[in-house]
């Protein structure tokens, strides 16, 4: 079981109008939130986002961020606001104080999204160095000696890259526009044509430099993936299976026992939770489970697994209760709504 060291942040306390009042006190880090479906879970839940990062997700764990939609969780004719009580200090939805990092989210957006955007997320969160690796592109040595590590230029030089290209692809659709407003006035197209010219061979540069970069990445982080494994297998409960990286076509996703897991299942959340706390476990990590319908099973095989995260707070929202596992007297708060 994880202890919590003496200083470490906690939320103590929530108070806003997501959707009606809300004003709670909690007494552990480690937090189920229990009621009926339309009870007030999610409003609870929504607080904590505002607060903890200033958005709020919906049920497929995607981010709100415009003010407009976060101000419809307000009841009818009220200003929204959120309040949490961290270690006796407020932060509030909209402050510029320091807030927390949402693991649980960060890690489902890489097991479901693109192999970029996984390989991307081993990349910054892996804490391994000492890969020398010599991508014969200019500046090269100068980059790693600037960031003082092979990974952390490799990282910035996928960023950097990946965001030229978009760029200029945005620019190609903004010239097919012109080029057929020039063509529907009967205008002289004076520049469009040369500018395509110019934009389509910097795209192919640009897609070259990608492909060796993205090569190195790849080899990187195979580099680690021993170290990875053990890592989330240490957090996976193993009644849900073993967790390994398998190569699809070239590509890399995470699986358990061989098998690529459904994204909406509840195996991919406790997959999401188990590679958050191999590689984003610390003092700012808020561990927020997406609403899923669990077994009571399957429930108390992820909170033993989440009661031995290291993390400011965690938070589960269920109708049922755990089976064969004792969480009051393992230091979770039940909290009824």
């Amino acid at each position: 079981m994880a202890s919590r060291d003496e200083g470490e942040k906690m939320i103590e306390g929530i108070y806003s109008n997501v959707k009606g009042p809300i004003d709670l006190q909690l007494a552990s880090p480690y937090n189920l939130i229990f009621g009926r479906n339309g009870s007030g879970k999610s409003a609870v839940i929504h607080s904590i986002e505002l607060g903890a990062f200033d958005t709020a997700y919906d049920a497929a764990g995607k981010d709100v961020k415009t003010k407009g939609a976060l101000e419809l969780l307000a009841p009818r004719g009220d200003g929204l606001f959120c309040h949490l009580t961290v270690d006796g200090e407020e932060i509030s939805w909209g402050d510029r104080s320091k807030k927390f990092d949402n693991v649980v989210a960060m890690a489902m957006r890489a097991l479901t999204g693109s192999h970029d955007g996984l390989v991307e997320f081993l990349l910054t969160n892996i804490d391994d160095d000492d890969h020398p690796i010599a991508l014969d592109i200019p500046g090269w040595d100068a980059r790693v000696k600037h960031h003082g590590s092979y990974r952390k230029a490799l990282l910035e030089m996928m960023k950097s890259v990946g965001a030229s290209i978009r760029s200029h692809q945005k620019r190609m659709r903004e010239l097919a526009v012109i080029q057929e407003y020039i063509e529907d006035n009967g205008l002289e197209p004076y520049f469009v044509d040369n500018e395509k010219d110019s934009l389509e061979a910097q795209i192919l540069k640009s897609k070259q430099l990608k492909a060796k970069i993205d090569k190195e990445a790849l080899i990187f982080v195979k580099g680690s993936f021993d170290v990875v494994e053990t890592g989330i297998n240490r957090y996976l409960p193993e009644e849900i299976g073993r967790a390994e990286f398998v190569e699809l076509g070239g590509k890399i996703r995470l699986s358990i026992n061989g098998d690529v897991v459904i994204p909406s299942g509840v195996e991919t959340v406790a997959l999401a939770v188990a590679l958050a706390g191999a590689l984003l476990n610390g003092p700012r990590a808020l561990f927020i489970l997406p609403d899923r319908a669990y077994d009571p099973r399957t429930l108390g095989w992820l909170m033993r697994s989440l009661r031995n995260m290291l993390c400011a707070g965690v938070f589960v929202q269920t109708t049922v209760l755990p089976e064969d596992y004792d969480f009051m007297s393992l230091g979770w708060d039940l909290v009824r709504v």
